[in-house]
C-alpha cells in the first residue's frame, strides 16, 4: 500500500536550515597570528585537530549555519560545505550536486549547490540517494498534473523527501488528496510546507498504534486515505500540532486514545487547550460532569470538540431538561456520543418510537441511551426491525424489537436480514432463541427421566439474535455446521446446502428481501408523514465553532 513521507521528526530545523543556506556565505578556518611560532606540538594538535574536523559555525543573514571543513594538512584547499540535520553538522557530498544536476535543470533551478543543501540538510543518505534515483521521475509526474517547472522548482527546495520515493508512494498520495480538495495541481503546489507537520505527526500515529510492521509515515498516509479531510493538519505548524497533543496527554488521554480519537475526528488537535477548557467548564456546570467523563468525551466522542460553548451548552441542558441532572449525567457516561448529535436526532428517535407503539421512550432511553443516536428513519434501519419483527419465531411486535433488541437495528442489513433468511432457508429457525442460557436451562430439564440413551443424543446447538446480528462471516458458519449436524441422522442438510458467502450473493434478488426493502421504505414515508415537522429538520452532527 502506498505510504506517505518517511521523515525524521528531528530534521525539522534541518529543512529550514537547508532552505535558507541559498545564500552560501561561508566560514574560514582562522590560521595562526602573523608571526606567531608554531611547533611540533603546535603542528600534532592542527593534525588532530584536522582529523576530528573542527569547524566553528557562522550565521548568515537568515540564520543558516553553513561552515566549511579544515583544510587539509597537506596544505590543499579541499574544502566541503556543511550544514545543519537533526542538530548536527553534515557534510554536503561534492558528488551530490553533479548528480542532482539534471533533476535541478527539469524543475528550472539554477543554483545546484542549494538543491544539494535542501537534499543533505532534510534528508539521511538512503533518501538522497532516492533523489537521485526517482528525482527526475518524480518530476514528470507534477509536470503531467500540470504544475510549472518554476513551481517544481520551489517544491524540490522546500520538500526534496517528496522526490525521494515512487510517485505513486509520496507525490501521488499526498497531490491526490489535496486536489480531492477542491485545489488545482498548482495550488496543492504551493501548500505551505507540511515536512513539519509530518515530523510532529507519524510519531505521534506510530506510538499510539498497535498495527505491527507499519510505520508513522504509513499510518498517515493510510489516515489520509481514510479521512480526506485530514489532509487539513498539513498546513499546522508542527508546535502547534505538538503543543495540542501535549494539552490531550495532560488531560489525562493516552497515546492510543489520542491516536484513536485523531481518526474519529483529525480536528481535534487543532483545538486549543483554552478551547476544551471551556467546553469542560460546560459540562461541569450544566452535568456535574468530572474530568474523568471529559477524558471519556475526547476519546470516544471526539466531535464534540468541535462545538462551540452555546451548542454544548444547549445539548447538555436539553437533556437535563428531558430527563433529569443526575440521569442525564448517567446516560452520557455511559453513551458519550449524545453530545456529539443535535437535539432534534434523539427527540426524533423518541416520536419515532412513540409511533411504533412503545409505552415508555423514555424509560427505554434511560436503560439503553446509545439508541438515541440511531437514525431511525434510514430504510436500513427499519428493515432490520421489520425482519426480526416478522422473521423471529416468537414474533415480537415492532414495540418488543426496539425494547429487547434495539441495539441490533444498527448492524447492517446484508448481515442481520441476510441471516434470519439464510436460516430460514436452511430449516433453522427452530434453533433460533432469544437468550442461549436460558434455552439451555429448558433443555436440561427436559432430559430429567430421560434414557440414557436420549441424554446422549447430544446438545442441541442453539443460535441467538446476538449470533445473527453480530458474529463475524467465519463464526456464523461454525455456527450453522453446528446446528446442521443436529439434524444429520433425520435429514440430508449437513453439506448439501449453500454457504451463506454463496447465499449472499443473490440476496437481493430474493423476493422476501425486496418485499421487506420495499415495506421499509414505505414505513419510512409513512412515519414522516405522522412526525411534527421540526422533527424533520436534518442537521450536521456537530456545529463548529
Amino acid at each position: 500500500m502506498p505510504t506517505l513521507f518517511v521523515f525524521d521528526s528531528g530534521d525539522l530545523f534541518a529543512v529550514s536550515a537547508a532552505l535558507r543556506a541559498a545564500s552560501g556565505v561561508r566560514w574560514q578556518p582562522s590560521a595562526p597570528p602573523a608571526g606567531q611560532f608554531v611547533g611540533p606540538n603546535a603542528a600534532a594538535h592542527a593534525r588532530q585537530q584536522h582529523q576530528r574536523r573542527a569547524w566553528q559555525p557562522a550565521t548568515t543573514p537568515h540564520r543558516t549555519t553553513v561552515v566549511t571543513a579544515a583544510a587539509a594538512t597537506d596544505g590543499a584547499d579541499d574544502e566541503l560545505e556543511m550544514v545543519m540535520r537533526g542538530g548536527k553538522s553534515v557534510a554536503v557530498p561534492p558528488e551530490l550536486a553533479a548528480g542532482l544536476a539534471p533533476l535541478a535543470a527539469a524543475c528550472s533551478v539554477a543554483d545546484v549547490a542549494a538543491v544539494a543543501r535542501a537534499v543533505v540538510a532534510a534528508l539521511p543518505c538512503s533518501r538522497q540517494q532516492g533523489v537521485l534515483d526517482h528525482g527526475l521521475a518524480v518530476a514528470a509526474y507534477l509536470q503531467g498534473l500540470g504544475i510549472h517547472q518554476a513551481q517544481l522548482g520551489r517544491l524540490l527546495c522546500r520538500c526534496p523527501v517528496l522526490f525521494s520515493w515512487l510517485s505513486e508512494e509520496r507525490a501521488g498520495v499526498l497531490f491526490s488528496q489535496l486536489m480531492r480538495l477542491g485545489l488545482s495541481a498548482g495550488q496543492a503546489a504551493a501548500v505551505p510546507s507540511f515536512e513539519p507537520a509530518i515530523a510532529a505527526l507519524a510519531p505521534l500515529l506510530a506510538a499510539g498504534s498497535k498495527t505491527a510492521g507499519r510505520t508513522g509515515e504509513q499510518l498517515l498516509g493510510d489516515l489520509l486515505k481514510k479521512q480526506p479531510a485530514a489532509v487539513m493538519l498539513l498546513h499546522f505548524r508542527a508546535k502547534t500540532l505538538q503543543r495540542n497533543v501535549d494539552n490531550l496527554l495532560q488531560l489525562g488521554l493516552s497515546k492510543e486514545q489520542v491516536v484513536k480519537a485523531v481518526r474519529q475526528n483529525p480536528t481535534l488537535i487543532t483545538r486549543s487547550f483554552e478551547h476544551l477548557a471551556k467546553l469542560e467548564a460546560v459540562l461541569q456546570q450544566e452535568l456535574g460532569a468530572d474530568r474523568q467523563l471529559w477524558v471519556k468525551v475526547l476519546h470516544s466522542a471526539a466531535r464534540v470538540a468541535n462545538c462551540g460553548e452555546a451548542t454544548l451548552r444547549q445539548r447538555a441542558q436539553a437533556l437535563v431538561t428531558e430527563f433529569g441532572k443526575e440521569e442525564a449525567l448517567r446516560m452520557v457516561g455511559n453513551a458519550v456520543q449524545l453530545l456529539a448529535i443535535d437535539v432534534i436526532n434523539w427527540r426524533q428517535a423518541l416520536a419515532v418510537w412513540r409511533l411504533c407503539g412503545v409505552s415508555d421512550p423514555l424509560a427505554v432511553a434511560c436503560n439503553n441511551p446509545e439508541l438515541l443516536g440511531y437514525d431511525w428513519l434510514n430504510p436500513s434501519r427499519l428493515a432490520n426491525l421489520l425482519a426480526l419483527q416478522r422473521l423471529l419465531p416468537w414474533k415480537p411486535s415492532a414495540a418488543q424489537v426496539i425494547e429487547r433488541y434495539g441495539s441490533y437495528v444498527q448492524s447492517a442489513s446484508e448481515k442481520l436480514v441476510g441471516h434470519l433468511l439464510y436460516l430460514e432457508q436452511l430449516g433453522l429457525m427452530q434453533q433460533l432463541v432469544a437468550d442461549k442460557r436460558a434455552a439451555r436451562g429448558e433443555w436440561r430439564q427436559s432430559l430429567q427421566g430421560l434414557s440414557a440413551g436420549r441424554k446422549a443424543a447430544g446438545k442441541p446447538a442453539f443460535i441467538s439474535v446476538f449470533d445473527v446480528a453480530t458474529l463475524a462471516p467465519a463464526k456464523f458458519a461454525g455456527l450453522v455446521q453446528a446446528a446442521e449436524a443436529c439434524f444429520s441422522e433425520d435429514s440430508e442438510l449437513v453439506g448439501s446446502s449453500p454457504s451463506f458467502d454463496e447465499f449472499s450473493k443473490g440476496l437481493k434478488q430474493l423476493p422476501a428481501w425486496q418485499r421487506l426493502w420495499s415495506d421499509a421504505e414505505a414505513a419510512v414515508a409513512e412515519l414522516e408523514l405522522q412526525l411534527p415537522p421540526e422533527l424533520l429538520r436534518t442537521q450536521d452532527e456537530t456545529t463548529v465553532a
